[in-house]
């Protein structure tokens, strides 16, 4: 049997992340693996920085925030396509900061401070684990258009979603027989649910719809009869009172991290994978605690039984919890935990 491989997946950060409170907690947590599905800030290169520094295996994809000033000038069409106050509103900010622009721009500091551990249409070969992490499109966010598309042509050579799924089909059947295959993505594919409480489904809409990336589901369609594809972890599609978070379709399981905001006090969100023989164990929604010579940990369960089915627990273990740790505070963490597997199961 196979090692088990242990993956931490970090969410939409969206500005929570604390360089030292976030690392005390991944060392607590002592995975094999950190993926960042990105969304990190508004360009926000001070914590891909941080990010960039952490001394762990990683892999990282760029998400739609993390381009929005410099792709602006290739997508007015997409804003005024879906213009609502609050576009107008990041609009009105975009065109603010278009002008503010640093001397190098920000996507390829980012992608440069990053180096190897930066995947977007790349494979990277953990061989250790034997275990690959391939990229799917950055800056991706749903949808028939291709978001900062100004960026994909002369950073990656692609500018279509047919170029995207073929890069993407060809990094994974490349990569080596005896690996287990993990895509790592800022937004997940089509075909996973149309309804708001689906993983990539549509809350922003009154009319729902699917928000996944087609190009994403076209490149594991193609890829499906020559190889397995147990793990696709991505976030974009920040979860609402209903939205599933984990889903299971042809022996894959896709996991979407984005719980934002990821900080709840001194609780910080990861979700956790178990990964062993080409199949994911576990996922676990974990919430660590980090304070001044304490750290206690409060996990939600979703542990794969079938293809179809998953059986949700609640799980509460206190390590190293001092007198003036608060037990109420446990308590009401584990109450809306328990809340939110009931609300989603239906």
């Amino acid at each position: 049997m196979a090692d088990l491989v242990r993956i931490a997946v970090v969410g939409d950060v969206h500005g929570d992340w604390d360089a030292t409170a976030d690392r005390r907690a991944l060392q607590h947590l002592n995975p094999d693996i950190v993926l960042f599905t990105g969304d990190f800030g508004d360009e926000d290169v001070q914590i891909v920085r941080e990010v960039a520094k952490l001394d762990m295996s990683k892999a990282v994809i760029l998400g739609n925030h993390d381009c929005c000033r410099s792709a602006l000038g290739g997508n007015i069409d997409l804003l005024y396509e879906k213009l609502t106050t609050s576009y107008l509103e990041r609009l009105v900010g975009y065109l603010v900061s278009f002008f503010k622009r640093p001397s190098k721009p920000a996507v390829e500091q980012q992608i440069q401070m990053l180096g190897d551990s930066f995947v977007g249409f790349k494979r990277v070969d953990y061989r250790h684990l034997k275990l690959s992490v391939v990229g799917a499109r950055p800056f991706a966010m749903g949808g028939d258009g291709v978001y900062g598309k100004t960026l994909l042509s002369p950073l990656f050579g692609i500018s279509d979603l047919k170029g995207s799924a073929e890069k993407i089909k060809e990094l994974i059947l490349d990569a080596p027989k005896d690996h287990s295959v993990v895509i790592l993505a800022h937004n997940g594919p089509t075909g996973l649910g149309s309804e708001s409480h689906d993983i990539c489904g549509k809350d922003f809409s009154g009319r729902g719809g699917d928000n996944g990336d087609p190009d994403l589901a076209e490149a594991i369609k193609l890829c499906e009869e020559e190889c397995e594809i147990p793990l696709v972890v991505f976030g974009h599609m920040h979860r609402n009172e209903g939205r599933k978070m984990v889903a299971a379709l042809n022996r894959k399981v896709f996991v979407n991290g984005a719980v934002v905001p990821r900080r709840e006090g001194l609780n910080r969100q990861f979700t956790m994978v178990e990964l062993r023989d080409h199949e994911v164990k576990r996922v676990t929604e974990t919430w660590v605690k980090v304070a001044a010579g304490d750290v206690c940990i409060a996990t939600m369960e979703l542990e794969l039984l079938s293809n179809r089915f998953f059986h949700m627990e609640l799980k509460l273990l206190e390590l190293q919890l001092l007198s003036t740790t608060s037990a109420m505070e446990l308590q009401l963490l584990s109450i809306r935990f328990l809340l939110q597997l009931w609300s989603s199961s239906f």
